[in-house]
């Protein structure tokens, strides 16, 4: 893939995530009983055992701001000693705005948990907070991936990444601490974020190259695995 395909790339991926997070918030706000969910619950309810239940309990962890925050902080953070400090930026910002974005949907829609959740749950229930932080580790392998030499590496990166961010989705339908509703929205609206911040960094960064007349640092493409 050219490099100057990206932004587009980043373009439609942001506009078609914000159409499935607005399409559910209107769906959500005028009936709060989705087939989807039901089905979800029933589903899960199909799978359940006290094994299951254990690991669950820890796979959904790692969708907490402070463990997902924490690896893209250090992401960022070799980045910018690697001398991508556009990239790393892009990053950082990408999780505030998804974090932010998040915490704002829930104050406005403010729909209720599910009820007989496995696990403590506070707060709103729309869109799901633990579901658009997981989505900071496909950032996270996707920003990384600029540092990994082999494609096969880079791959590997973003395919861990992308199943690590689902895992912890499911967590939440699997615990009732979601609807399957809030945790679609939560990584559409997540990804809606990152994706709008890569293609302003991109931006950014060739504009700058073209007013100085060359890069001075490494450009903050996509590195396609």
């Amino acid at each position: 893939m050219r490099r100057q395909s990206v932004p587009w790339l980043l373009i439609v991926v942001a506009v078609a995530a914000l159409a499935v997070f607005a399409a559910l918030t209107v769906v959500v706000t005028s009936n709060p009983s989705l087939a989807l969910d039901s089905r979800a619950f029933e589903i899960a309810d199909d799978l359940r055992a006290p094994w299951l239940d254990a690991a669950v309990k820890v796979v959904t962890k790692l969708g907490l701001i402070a463990i997902v925050g924490s690896a893209v902080l250090f992401g960022a953070a070799l980045l910018i000693r690697r001398r991508y400090r556009t990239r790393a930026a892009a990053l950082v910002v990408g999780a505030a705005l998804a974090w932010a974005s998040v915490w704002i949907v829930k104050s406005v829609v403010d729909r209720a948990r599910p009820p007989e959740p496995l696990v403590h749950t506070t707060g709103q229930s729309y869109p799901s907070a633990h579901a658009a932080n997981s989505v900071g580790w496909l950032a996270l392998a996707i920003a990384l991936t600029i540092t990994i030499p082999t494609r096969g590496g880079r791959i590997a990166a973003v395919t861990a990444g992308a199943l690590l961010a689902e895992l912890v989705g499911l967590s939440r339908i699997y615990l009732r601490a979601h609807y399957a509703s809030d945790v679609v929205a939560g990584q559409a609206l997540a990804v809606a974020m990152y994706a709008l911040v890569a293609t302003g960094a991109i931006a950014w960064q060739a504009r700058r190259q073209t007013t100085i007349g060359g890069p001075t640092t490494a450009p903050p493409h996509v590195h396609v695995p």
